[in-house]
């Protein structure tokens, strides 16, 4: 099976023998590519199923208080969500800043 690349475009060229390979190890029709060339563009599935994808989260290092991250990991249901516990909370902190200032530039 060749491969070409680059950021846009994928293209797999499957050979008769590729193909008959596959199917001979066990592989039905539907799971294999039959011969020939194959294109795909990288995020096309997502695009033409009108599907985005969920903002960037960077990693960061941040020191907190421990009695902070024992809190949070309380409240939290499960192993993880305390890190969603922080991000909701600060949200909520940036929309009720949003709404503080935009009230005091309408008096």
């Amino acid at each position: 099976m060749n491969k070409e690349s680059n950021t846009e475009e994928i293209i797999v060229d499957v050979t008769e023998e590729e193909y008959k390979s596959d199917l001979a190890r066990g592989l039905h029709e539907d799971e294999v590519m039959k011969a020939g060339r194959h294109k795909f563009r990288r995020g096309g599935f997502l695009t033409r199923h009108g599907i985005t994808s969920d903002p960037a989260k960077i990693r960061i290092s941040v020191d907190i208080d421990l009695d902070i991250l024992n809190y949070f990991k309380e409240r939290a249901s499960h192993a993880d969500s305390y890190k969603t516990e922080f991000n909701d909370i600060l949200r909520e902190l940036i929309e009720t800043e949003k709404n503080v200032l935009s009230s005091a530039e309408i008096k």
